[in-house]
């Protein structure tokens, strides 16, 4: 995460900071360079398991996240003298993208789902063009304040040092930080009013669906780990608000650090990711649950499940509703026919036995 103030150095923190910094590289390897491309392979590469791309980004973000916090952990120099200037200000400049880059990265995926949300079914949720904008607005993003804290870093070598912020290096500029932080904060607060309105149209649908009798089509585990992951993040933004007051805190900094493991937690446990990864197993019987088909996977409010499901996939349904069809039509006809039998009894051909007492 990048600076929002200054931090503790290694003298502040005490002897607990080579125990800090070793948890802080800990879920930054493990989590984010190791945890969430095997995640994001899964939803590239896997027939079974796609996701939205917008849940994708929020993946990438993360994946960058933990690359660029490890320069220093990669090159050997994370702890000790001063790391060299060069890799001081590629590492700063990049860090101090991060942030912006991921918070809008969350809030467009949670904007895709409000769209859904509100989408005529008879209608495109996202054109491409649109969808393509969508996506790279994170990168966008995340370019333009890596430009600027470049051009400062450069400009002023000696305000970039890892001393500012003992896990990585940082840059001593505190309009560029101002800025950082008032773009996340506004972006947080973005998130934030999203998930309540997400909350509202959920409610309604499944409110509107249970008076009608009908099943609703929303997947509530979705919003579950959808909000969960959105609560981690704003209450991650208040604490970092709150840490501001005390200079020597590395609570911002370790909190961030948990965030990738959230993010696979959330995302990665869902049931046909862990059958794709554990594929000794054998699949569960398919549920019998009749769903509409829908025309696009941008249709798709699940960002958890797999995509659309292909046409043979339904064959089995369809054979049934064919067959239920057939034999209510045969039973119809049956009936007819009997009861034109017994309504033109006396025209029909009588047995012998009967003939002879007559």
């Amino acid at each position: 995460m990048a600076p929002l103030a200054h931090r503790a150095t290694e003298a502040q923190i005490g002897p607990s900071a080579p125990e800090l910094l070793n948890i802080w590289i800990y879920f930054n390897v493990v989590s984010n360079t190791v945890l969430l491309p095997i995640l994001v392979a899964t939803f590239l590469f896997s027939k079974r398991v796609k996701r939205h791309p917008s849940l994708v980004n929020v993946c990438i973000t993360w994946i960058l996240s933990g690359v660029f916090s490890l320069l220093l952990f990669y090159a050997g120099q994370q702890s000790g003298p001063e790391p060299q200037k060069a890799l001081c200000i590629a590492q700063t400049t990049l860090l101090y993208g991060i942030t912006p880059m991921w918070t809008v990265a969350v809030f467009i995926m949670l904007y895709n789902m409000i769209l859904v949300l509100n989408k005529d079914s008879k209608t495109e949720v996202v054109s491409r063009p649109k969808l393509f904008l969508m996506l790279s607005a994170p990168y966008v993003t995340q370019i333009a304040f890596s430009i600027a804290a470049l051009v400062e870093s450069v400009a002023h070598p000696a305000d970039v040092t890892r001393a500012r912020r003992f896990f990585y290096c940082a840059l001593h500029f505190s309009p560029l930080s101002m800025a950082m932080s008032l773009f996340t904060a506004i972006v947080g607060v973005g998130i934030g009013i999203q998930m309540v309105y997400l909350n509202v149209l959920l409610y309604r649908n499944w409110h509107g669906m249970r008076d009608a009798g009908m099943p609703s089509r929303i997947d509530l585990q979705l919003f579950l780990r959808v909000l969960i992951f959105g609560v981690y993040l704003i209450f991650g933004f208040v604490a970092n608000i709150l840490s501001m007051a005390d200079t020597r805190s590395v609570v911002p900094d370790m909190y961030a650090a948990t965030i990738g493991t959230v993010v696979f937690l959330s995302f990665g446990t869902q049931a046909d990711v862990l059958r794709t990864w554990c594929f000794w197993l054998s699949d569960p019987p398919p549920e019998r649950v009749y769903l509409p088909r829908e025309a696009n996977w941008r249709y798709s409010l699940d960002l958890m499940k797999s995509a659309v499901l292909p046409p043979e996939a339904f064959a089995e349904e369809r054979e049934q509703e064919r067959n239920i069809a057939w034999g209510k039509l045969r039973a119809e006809q049956k009936k007819v026919s009997d009861d034109e039998g017994k309504t033109h009894g006396d025209s029909i051909a009588r047995p012998p036995a009967a003939l002879a007492r007559d």
